[in-house]
């Protein structure tokens, strides 16, 4: 008696294993799928999200896709909740890193944002330090200026003896 063309006995040792060859990043893809919800106005973030997330983490499985693409969204709507004060830095660290990931813009813009903080406190005192670094550094950001302000500081301190 034959088997049933449902069996696997049926199937040669080739045709058996052809079910699990399933890719792994499409298993993940699948997953993350239903786990992101996709709301109608940023299913283009989502989607952006989901496929950075999957090039960058896919081969850690979908828990770490799904963590990704968590923080991508977290990070896409925290930049957007920023203030009107600083948006030109938001807008100058998506320009220059979103092809990195929102996360990587808001890093960028904290940086920034923090960094401009201290470079109006270090006017007081070094006012043509500051701006030397700012015309050297001012299109890569407060955080670089700063940088090339601290640099210049540390450099101006006379060395302590060990």
């Amino acid at each position: 008696m034959r088997p049933g063309p449902l069996s696997l006995v049926s199937l040669s040792p080739k045709e058996k294993m052809l079910p699990l060859r399933v890719s792994p990043i499409k298993c993940t893809l699948a997953a993350v799928m239903l786990l992101v919800p996709l709301p109608g106005a940023g299913s283009d973030l989502t989607d952006e999200a989901v496929n950075r997330c999957l090039y960058q983490m896919g081969e850690f499985g979908a828990a770490m896709v799904q963590a990704c693409v968590d923080q991508e969204l977290s990070a896409a709507r925290a930049l957007s909740q920023y203030s009107e004060e600083v948006k030109e830095i938001v807008a100058r660290c998506t320009r220059h890193m979103q092809r990195n990931g929102w996360s990587t813009v808001k890093a960028c813009a904290d940086q920034d944002i923090e960094a401009a903080a201290a470079l109006a406190e270090y006017a007081k005192e070094h006012d043509a330090l500051v701006k030397r670094c700012q015309t050297q550094m001012g299109e890569h950001g407060a955080a670089r200026v700063k940088a090339c302000a601290d640099q210049e500081i540390q450099a101006r301190e006379p060395r302590k003896k060990d």
